[in-house]
């Protein structure tokens, strides 16, 4: 009885454990395409997916095309020795009206958090950073499982002065950072950063004459 159980104990681990694999591996992916490797491999998966690509920079790759039924720009980033991609950027083509943009960021924001988590961080126009926990009701904080995605979004009354929401620390994509932008000429970017990647690029860029850290991206 007690090998039995045993194994079953160990068999729901192992589902478990291949679950949470699964989800790490799905969530480096922009469009169900995989981001991690070499920027040519990376970049040549999307040109077959029906993406073009324009340019090819020392820092970026730039594709631009159709995804999701949407016009879009792509930016690949990634490291200077290695070439490993580290940080993708998709854009609209389209530039939203300053009366009508918000409401569109909103709605992204929503199946941004449908597909992960809700978000942890609004941040402002002027860079200062607000818990998106901390702008819900009460009764939605208390039990945030009960309340549909659209419900919260709605719920936190996000401003129009946020430029920028981030989801840093999610619990199963432990090896993600996505960011969420409303970019000045009224288009709007969805960042997606593998973080093992980050870290090599910045370790990359040091080692280069003159290198350190540095930011790139929105």
């Amino acid at each position: 009885m007690q090998g039995k159980l045993h194994k079953r104990l160990m068999g729901f681990i192992m589902v478990l454990v291949a679950g949470m694999f699964a989800n790490a591996a799905s969530a480096q992916r922009i469009n169900m395409i995989d981001i991690i490797g070499n920027i040519d491999s990376v970049s040549a998966a999307f040109t077959k997916s029906g993406l073009k690509v324009i340019a090819k920079n020392n820092d970026d790759y730039r594709l631009v095309g159709k995804m999701a039924g949407e016009n879009i720009e792509l930016r690949f980033y990634f490291t200077p020795i290695s070439r490993v991609v580290f940080k993708g950027i998709v854009i609209t083509q389209k530039a939203y009206a300053a009366d009508s943009v918000h409401a569109e960021y909103l709605m992204r924001i929503t199946k941004i958090s449908k597909r992960y988590i809700i978000p942890e961080t609004l941040i402002l126009s002027d860079g200062s950073r607000v818990g998106f926990s901390s702008k819900l009701p009460a009764e939605v904080a208390a039990n945030p499982t009960a309340v549909a995605i659209e419900t919260m979004v709605n719920a936190t009354n996000i401003p129009s002065s946020v430029q920028k929401i981030a989801w840093e620390n999610m619990t199963y994509f432990t090896n993600l950072k996505l960011y969420c932008a409303k970019l000045s000429d009224g288009k709007i970017a969805t960042e997606y950063v593998v973080k093992d990647n980050e870290v090599k690029y910045n370790n990359e860029k040091a080692m280069l004459p003159g290198g350190g850290k540095d930011e790139l991206g929105f």
